[in-house]
């Protein structure tokens, strides 16, 4: 008995592991985004919304770019960490697929925070293995809830299926031999919309909350695990 709850006691603190470092990965995301786009709101105003999101870390163009290139080091961090936990839980071979793509997501989050748009081409590679990556892990949470419905809720599938959209649209709008986007020539009018920079915010966005809905989905798991633990042990023998 000693053993089991031993076990269960590790599975229940490895399920707040994962919970607590997606939630702070997604928040130190969010917090240095929002400032950074604030700060550039000063200069530019509405534009900030109509360029690419990864240009906040141009140190050449934006002042404070070191907020954003920092977040995203540390959310970066914060995934990998919350990823090694969840592949760990072995929660099935679903949730073990989904713990290495979620690595290689966070692990390239990492790599565009320490080599921002200064640094092109090698930002050009981690960017489009983060995008690639982002692509394969919103195809699992849709395909999971079709099979075995392990590790992914409705709210994460229906998040999935926006980001899939959003992601899908960044990877046929991509440039694969350079690896880059055609910037827009046109100034930012009510005719002309530059699509790039609109799903790339879109894609920045729902990853965040894609984070949000499925720390809330394994500390849902951990809770009913916990519950039922304890009722195991609490019931008459």
């Amino acid at each position: 008995m000693s053993n089991t709850l031993e076990h269960q006691s590790m599975q229940y603190d490895l399920h707040r592991l994962v919970v607590v470092m997606i939630f702070m990965g997604a928040l130190i995301a969010a917090i240095g985004v929002s400032l950074s786009v604030w700060f550039e709101y000063q200069n530019i105003g509405s534009e900030v919304l109509n360029q690419r999101a990864d240009f906040l870390g141009d140190y050449t163009y934006t002042r404070y770019a070191f907020i954003y290139n920092i977040s995203l080091m540390i959310a970066g961090l914060c995934i990998v960490l919350s990823m090694v936990a969840l592949f760990l839980l072995k929660l099935g071979y679903f949730s073990n697929y989904l713990s290495l793509i979620g690595a290689w997501v966070g692990f390239c989050v990492i790599l565009m925070g320490i080599f921002p748009i200064n640094y092109l081409e090698t930002h050009r590679l981690v960017s489009t293995c983060f995008l690639v990556g982002t692509v394969l892990m919103y195809f699992l949470c849709i395909t999971d809830k079709f099979n075995h419905n392990s590790a992914c809720s409705w709210p994460v599938f229906f998040i999935s299926v926006l980001g899939f959209i959003a992601a899908s649209g960044l990877v046929f709008q991509l440039n694969w031999h350079t690896l880059d986007f055609t910037p827009c020539d046109k100034p930012h009018t009510q005719s002309h919309y530059c699509w790039v920079p609109i799903t790339m915010w879109a894609q920045t966005n729902i990853v965040m909350i894609w984070c949000l809905a499925h720390a809330w989905g394994i500390r849902k798991v951990a809770i009913i695990n916990q519950q039922s633990l304890a009722q195991h042990y609490l019931a008459p023998e």
